[in-house]
């Protein structure tokens, strides 16, 4: 009896001291505080986002993790069976409704012919921008892609158009007038443009705009209301076909301000049938079928814990609910399911999120042609090709369009040549390769990034303080002298080059850039100057080997400098921004171009005094004082540290453009619009700069004519080279007279390939 009283105590002693490791966002980490107190049994992952949390589920690095409706979607889809649904997260005053909403469509009872039938209809619509129930564009739509399949577009041309003009005109075709209120395009100038071109879809709207329905009251509960949802049931009965609407709010509308109305109209289900209301159909919870029904929120257990996790889970919150207080037990449960307006309900049964999912709300893999192929996105490490494709899983699952495929290179090389040679598409790359993009890869930008005012690029030249003082004060004293360059055709490269336009030192008639700076200074190291990657101009006759006339090779004694090298790697110990600070410190060199983020710790790092070196600004002055802090009236150039490429003048051009602005309303930074935590901008798994550079903080036009600065100035800095070639026009913003941007489509079904990658 003894033995066995010290064995229960053991093990009682070993399950209290067992940790379960909790995802907490790395923006909520002082939480962590709290969780940890006392004699918590959880401890917590930081995590960039809840995707993250998926991937860390399924590899054993954490045990519990909460998500969104359309964050369990996006995991069946690319996780299928990695994790259980051990409980759902419900909204308290509707706790017993197994959905976390249900989207219907209502018409008059005398309604025949199906959905089909709707053709030719007045179609009375919540919304795009509707924010009640937080719905997903494929949820918004559904009814339109079940009825008018607006997503085929069999036979349409789609050079140069939108996914939006074409699903716009197939609606168009298929209903007589409508309102469907908010953007139909998150990109400003096709939403002009579609809403000029397609007026019935919104001559049921107040006013004809689109802007939203007449705010007539409507009486709920002794109350007025501006639901959309309420308006767009009141817009059916005064003069409406359908009405695409929630059933809670179909319930309030005839329960309670409607009810002379309520016999008159059916619930129309997907198979074509009719369910007419009633008092006691009404009084449902569920209704009687519906367009979707959505899950609620879910927390998932990673497979080897997860019936442990919800046993001692119900210990902890016996009724589903915030056990309150200072503790532990409370923190955890705000840190997964939120305040007082939440509720936890426990599966009886463990089910995989597909499994799950499947029964309540199946997103399958399209089958029949959609309007657009699908856009390949170029990656360059296997931590990018997985982000790519849990970013295109999410974006398939909230219904955003074209789709997006993820295609695996070796490195920036690989991608522009297959975005030129048609095996890729688009590719978001620093702007370091921006001339060599235009130049020898024929690449437009399709999308400039935004950074913020610290993170944007700045390219500086400095010369040696005693040159300074003796010779060099102005930029035609670098005429003979020797240069250094962190790459050929870089970034740095090509400031040097529009600033030696602009102060004449340079002809603006010589538009082979090799030749144009090779002749101008006596010597230079520009590594990959030689390089048939870096090649500018492929019937050029000039000898590009004086470009690399100062480099040296990392195996080589720099006081002797007897080997030549154009090394565009670490191999040349002058390479890169690190490298060329080396190179002017060389006595042989003269002058150095360089993007100067980081140069003073760069120059610690090399033991190099800043006060030995002064800029040269702009203006064809020298900085008032010596050091490498120098305002931004100094620089060569100040510009946005990446941009999006594609193909110059592709006919998918304008359906790119308009995919990229929905990534970015969906995975940037605005939180009313993050139905999937899942940041395009941020570090994904803890890997940095995949996709996009972590420094991003969203996108722009590239446009001289955009808000941004640093945007105006990339633009402005080819504008030379477009005068002299005609290379890389930037692509317009798409709209009325300019439908030249890109389409951005994925295959769902590679999506089940991210599993290997992760």
């Amino acid at each position: 009896m003894a033995f066995r009283s010290l064995f229960l105590c053991l093990l009682v002693a070993t399950y209290a001291s067992a940790q379960y490791k909790v995802c907490v966002p790395r923006s909520e980490s002082l939480t962590c505080q709290n969780i940890a107190k006392d004699d918590s049994e959880v401890e917590c992952v930081s995590i960039e986002s809840r995707l993250d949390c998926a991937v860390k589920l399924a590899r054993g690095e954490a045990d519990i993790g909460s998500f969104s409706e359309e964050e369990l979607l996006v995991i069946a889809q690319v996780q299928p069976s990695d994790a259980q649904v051990i409980a759902t997260i419900r909204s308290s005053q509707k706790q017993d409704v197994p959905y976390a909403f249900e989207a219907v469509a209502i018409v008059p009872n005398n309604h025949s012919g199906g959905l089909e039938g709707l053709r030719g209809g007045r179609y009375c619509h919540p919304g795009l921008d509707s924010p009640d129930l937080r719905w997903s564009p494929r949820v918004l739509k559904a009814l339109e892609l079940s009825a008018a399949r607006s997503d085929r577009c069999p036979g349409a041309n789609t050079d140069f158009k939108t996914a939006e003009e074409l699903e716009i005109e197939e609606l168009n075709n298929f209903f007589s007038a409508a309102c469907r209120p908010g953007p139909w395009s998150y990109n400003a100038t096709v939403d002009a443009d579609l809403k000029s071109r397609f007026p019935s879809l919104c001559s049921m709207c107040e006013g004809g705009t689109c802007n939203g329905y007449a705010r007539s009251a409507v009486q709920i509960a002794g109350g007025n209301t501006n639901n959309r949802h309420i308006q767009s049931l009141n817009c059916l009965v005064t003069n409406g076909t359908v009405a695409f609407v929630a059933w809670q709010h179909v319930q309030e509308f005839f329960r309670i301000s409607n009810p002379q109305h309520l016999s008159l109209y059916s619930v129309l289900c997907s198979n074509g049938s009719l369910q007419q209301l009633s008092a006691e159909i009404i009084d449902q919870s569920v209704s009687p079928c519906a367009i979707i029904r959505q899950p609620w929120r879910t927390i998932l257990a990673s497979n080897s814990n997860a019936a442990a996790i919800r046993e001692r889970l119900q210990a902890l919150w016996p009724a589903g609910a915030d056990p309150a207080g200072n503790s532990w037990q409370s923190a955890l449960y705000q840190t997964l399911v939120g305040g007082s307006e939440f509720t936890v309900t426990f599966e009886e049964t463990l089910n995989t999120p597909a499994n799950y999912t499947s029964e309540i709300r199946p997103i399958d893999i399209a089958t029949s042609p959609a309007c657009f192929s699908p856009r390949r996105w170029c990656t360059t490490s296997v931590a990018e090709q997985a982000k790519c494709l849990w970013t295109a899983s999410a974006a398939y699952t909230l219904g955003i369009q074209p789709l997006i495929t993820c295609e695996r290179r070796s490195d920036v090389f690989d991608c522009l040549s297959d975005i030129k040679d048609g095996k890729a598409d688009f590719f978001a790359v620093d702007s370091h390769y921006g001339f060599l993009a235009r130049q020898h890869y024929s690449l437009s930008p399709v999308k400039l990034v935004q950074n913020t005012r610290v993170d944007a690029s700045r390219v500086a030249a400095f010369v040696k303080e005693s040159s300074a003082q003796a010779n060099i004060t102005r930029f035609e004293n670098l005429r003979d002298k020797v240069a250094c360059f962190p790459e050929f055709g870089g970034i740095a490269y090509v400031s040097f080059v529009r600033t030696a336009h602009e102060r004449q030192v340079i002809s603006a008639s010589e538009c082979d850039y090799a030749r144009a700076v090779g002749e101008f200074f006596s010597g230079a190291c520009a590594p990959g100057a030689t390089d048939a990657a870096h090649a500018l101009y492929e019937d050029s006759s000039f000898n590009a080997s004086v470009l690399c006339s100062a480099c040296k090779s990392r195996n080589t004694n720099i006081t002797s400098g007897s080997d030549f090298t154009c090394a565009w790697d670490y191999s040349n110990l002058y390479y890169g921004n690190n490298g060329s600070l080396s190179c002017l410190a060389d006595p042989a060199t003269d002058v150095v171009f360089v993007e100067t983020q980081n140069i003073a710790a760069q120059m610690t790092q090399l033991q190099l005094n800043p006060e030995n070196y002064r800029a040269l600004c702009r203006n064809n002055t020298l900085a008032a004082s010596t050091g490498v802090n120098i305002d931004d009236g100094c620089l060569l150039a100040y510009i946005v540290d990446a941009e999006v490429l594609t193909r110059r003048n592709d006919p998918i051009a304008n359906s790119l453009n308009t995919l990229l602005d929905s990534l970015d309303v969906f995975f940037g930074y605005n939180p009313s619009t993050q139905l999937v935590n899942l940041h395009l901008y941020s570090p994904f798994d803890t890997v940095n700069d995949l996709l996009f550079k972590d420094t991003t903080i969203g996108i722009t036009e590239a446009s001289s004519e955009v808000m941004h600065e640093p945007a105006r100035n990339y633009i402005e800095l080819f504008r030379h080279l477009e005068s002299c070639t005609g290379a890389a026009v930037p692509i317009p913003s798409p709209g009325l007279a300019a439908r030249t941007i890109f389409s951005f489509v994925t295959v769902f079904v590679t999506l089940v390939i991210s599993r290997a990658f992760l």
